[in-house]
């Protein structure tokens, strides 16, 4: 919707306050998925001074920082499902190497960006309000065809991208979110509404 990450803030989406909404929401959801909890290892709280994940932004988010202040033990469950896929595609090699957490954030990205580009293709033809020619039609039938291919086809890029967000599978009610995680009380309903 805010294509230019430089309005990714709350000033320059004032005006628009579904977007804005939609911002905080993000926000909130960075803060109880991407913090730091007061509760974890000593080296965790170290590396949180470091990483100050406590004003995480989107775009730092999109390239993995959230992941350097954890502890490669909150991944046992990614670097597993990592091996097993691999040995799936090369068989038993033997993999002594130890995965390293700036691994996991170098891949993070990629795996984003690659998300991005299937939602691109998947929604290639949401621009034609009319097509009446065959030509325009046939472009329309063919690249729907292809992208037909790809639809619900990446449930294992879900679930990994899933995985390094949230690998203690933390579950917060609305209410928790709301008074934990300063999530916003509007109802984006009423909002979108409102301001078309």
């Amino acid at each position: 919707m805010t294509p230019n990450s430089i309005e990714w803030n709350l000033k320059s989406l004032k005006a628009n306050p579904p977007r804005q909404i939609r911002l905080r929401r993000i926000e909130s959801l960075l803060t109880a998925f991407c913090s730091i909890d007061i509760n974890e290892s000593l080296l965790s709280k170290a590396k949180s001074i470091f990483f100050d994940h406590h004003k995480i932004t989107i775009a730092s988010f999109l390239q993995g920082d959230f992941i350097k202040a954890r502890s490669i033990d909150e991944y046992s469950e990614v670097i597993k499902f990592i091996k097993d896929f691999v040995k799936t595609k090369v068989g038993d090699v033997d993999r002594k190497r130890e995965i390293r957490i700036e691994e996991l954030v170098f891949i993070f990205p990629f795996l984003i960006n690659f998300k991005k580009q299937i939602r691109s293709l998947l929604t290639f033809n949401s621009g034609w309000l009319e097509a009446g020619s065959d030509v325009a039609l046939f472009s329309i039938y063919l690249t729907d065809s292809i992208s037909e291919k790809l639809a619900g086809n990446y449930s294992e890029l879900d679930y990994f991208i899933e995985l390094f967000i949230n690998p203690k599978r933390l579950i917060f009610t609305k209410e928790e979110m709301i008074d934990k995680y300063n999530f916003p009380k509007e109802d984006l309903n009423d909002v979108d509404s409102d301001f078309m």
